[in-house]
């Protein structure tokens, strides 16, 4: 039977990246996966881009885990990251105390926040703020919903 192993997202700044997912998310990076660096023929061939080598450091929250990567040799151009764009990853997680989150957010001044939205035809209310590489990053209240009733 298949299950999820890990969601991966290529980073610009692995310190940066472990710092928002731990500190504004709440996940908690796993130490003993935590700050790997790989290179080789077999990862030049998997991703099809000689001469890479790479950081990487794995969070984890209610057994998901996130593979964080950092290119150190032979990485690529930022992507032009919208919702609208096809392929574009975002990242949502259940959130207690939304309007205190948003405005702690807001206060700090370090990430793009949306505002907070009612999600039509259900109580549920979220925002979206951009990770240090531009990924979105939704938060919403949804205890009433359970977790996979709220609409993306």
């Amino acid at each position: 039977m298949p299950r999820l192993n890990h969601i991966g997202l290529t980073v610009g700044s692995l310190e940066e990246s472990v710092a928002f997912y731990r500190d504004v998310v709440g996940m908690r990076e796993i130490r003993e996966t935590s700050d790997l660096e790989l290179e080789g023929e077999w990862f030049d061939q998997l991703t099809e881009n000689q001469g890479s080598r790479i950081r990487v450091s794995h969070m984890e929250l209610e057994g998901v885990q996130l593979q964080l990567v950092e290119y150190t040799r032979a990485g690529g151009e930022r992507l032009p990251l919208l919702h609208r764009r096809v392929g574009n990853p975002h990242l949502c997680f259940d959130m207690e105390e939304i309007d205190r989150r948003h405005a702690e957010l807001v206060a700090g001044g370090r990430h793009k926040v949306s505002p907070i939205v009612k999600i039509a035809g259900t109580p549920a209310r979220s925002f979206y703020v951009t990770d240090p590489s531009g990924v979105l990053v939704e938060f919403i209240e949804s205890a009433q919903l359970g977790r996979s009733a709220a609409p993306r």
